[in-house]
């Protein structure tokens, strides 16, 4: 079967493969739906379960009670730090009657829940239709997401927002020249949604880049002037939002202490700080990305990472803009990270999980449908049973609360936590 690009068109004259809309096969498509429900469902009891607040949560609400709607002038306390938006929308919500811990865990559930529905969405638009439900299954039943959904933190909206962007990259009204509504509403999301996320800039970087070559491929003139001026604005509302969140951070050297082992070294100056390094690109796949095999997390990790380059491979060939649209905002962090600017580890990579997932699945369709959809459905299940039975022992057995920092205070011990502490710190100087 040749390979066509974006812009070919078959002999007979069908759009190519990435512009026609996606049909499952009924039973594909009933899977997605049960995936989606699932993790709405489990996601309104991780709400419903009304758990004890985590210290961080614990230390943001008190930021939240005892500041005014909008006092972006107060440094926060415990050194906790949420986009003004996100913080100005909680604090108006603690206000109202009621528990003020539901009615603080109540934006990030909007936002959990809203992601279970434009993930299914996205992995529609940018994966092959045996991919799907096992990405959907993978994003449904993640211990992570689930948790975070429900956490007075901003990471689902993180989430969120990612996934809104993709959707406003892609889809059948940026196939042609971008109509005037459409640039506007990239423009807006871009100018909003810095305020309510952080990570949303690197999300966004890739987007415009693939909207601009997708204007000089296309030689969209009005999208060509318009987007340099969108850039424009996004910039003056990111470095607005920089400036606001810095006056609120505590300039104190706690903070950078912390994340210090996750601002990586690139390029590595030893040995040591290669193999660091290595190790942390592959914690991904285990937090915050959640891939859980029967196999454990050292062997997982390493099966999710052939599983993810086979997906690469697989969309480079079907669709070059999508996979830059989903590798872009790694390569972005990875700088940022390298220039101490943004910690690349755990919870503040929430962000990347569409993106892991839908590599992971994809690769898993691709080996498989080489050997028959048996193959792939086997693939799929391997992937998805320890997931699907973490998510109800931890929601109808055991709930799954912190029950004390991870050695990086995330929700669980990670990859990094198995392979020793003392790797962590190799080539490291405090």
């Amino acid at each position: 079967m040749a390979i066509r690009s974006e812009d070919n068109v078959s002999a007979s004259g069908h759009r190519p493969w990435w512009r026609r809309p996606i049909r499952l096969h009924p039973g594909a498509e009933a899977i997605t739906w049960t995936a989606v429900v699932a993790g709405l469902v489990f996601r309104l009891l991780a709400y419903t379960s009304n758990r004890s607040l985590y210290r961080d949560e614990a230390s943001l609400l008190q930021n939240l009670v005892r500041l005014d709607v909008f006092d972006f002038k107060t440094v926060l306390t415990e050194y906790q730090l949420a986009p003004p938006a996100f913080l100005a929308i909680e604090r108006m919500l603690v206000r109202l009657p009621g528990n003020d811990v539901l009615n603080a865990r109540a934006l990030p559930l909007v936002f959990g829940i809203a992601s279970m529905f434009l993930f299914r969405l996205v992995a529609r638009r940018f994966l092959t239709r045996d991919a799907v439900p096992i990405a959907v299954g993978l994003f449904a039943l993640s211990d992570w997401l689930i948790y975070y959904s429900s956490e007075i933190k901003q990471y689902s909206c993180d989430l969120a927002l990612t996934l809104a962007a993709l959707l406003l990259a892609t889809g059948p009204a940026v196939e042609g020249r971008l109509p005037i509504r459409k640039l506007a509403a990239i423009a807006g999301f871009g100018v909003v949604g810095f305020w309510f996320s952080y990570p949303i800039v690197f999300v966004l970087a890739g987007v415009g880049l693939y909207l601009f070559a997708t204007a000089i491929r296309r030689r969209d003139r009005r999208a060509l002037l318009a987007l340099p001026a969108i850039g424009l604005l996004w910039g003056a509302s990111f470095g607005a939002c920089y400036l606001v969140s810095h006056r609120m951070l505590d300039q104190g050297r706690f903070i950078w202490d912390w994340w210090d082992f996750a601002f990586l070294r690139i390029p590595p100056h030893s040995m040591n700080e290669l193999k660091l390094e290595c190790w942390q690109l592959l914690n991904v796949f285990d937090s915050p990305s959640d891939v859980k095999t029967p196999l454990g997390p050292v062997a997982t990790a390493f099966l999710a990472l052939i599983l993810a380059l086979a997906g690469l491979v697989a969309m480079g060939r079907r669709w070059p803009g999508g996979l830059f649209l989903m590798t872009a905002p790694f390569a972005l962090v990875l700088a940022a990270s390298a220039l101490r600017q943004y910690p690349f580890h755990g919870r503040l990579l929430i962000f990347l999980v569409p993106m892991v997932q839908m590599l992971v699945a994809q690769g898993a369709a691709t080996l498989g449908r080489a050997n028959g959809p048996r193959l792939t459905i086997i693939i799929g299940a391997f992937l998805l049973i320890q997931p699907a039975s973490d998510a109800v022992w931890h929601q109808f057995v055991r709930p799954l609360y912190h029950d004390g920092f991870d050695s990086h205070g995330d929700l669980r011990p990670d990859l990094l936590d198995e392979v020793g502490a003392e790797n962590v710190d190799l080539g490291r100087s405090r």
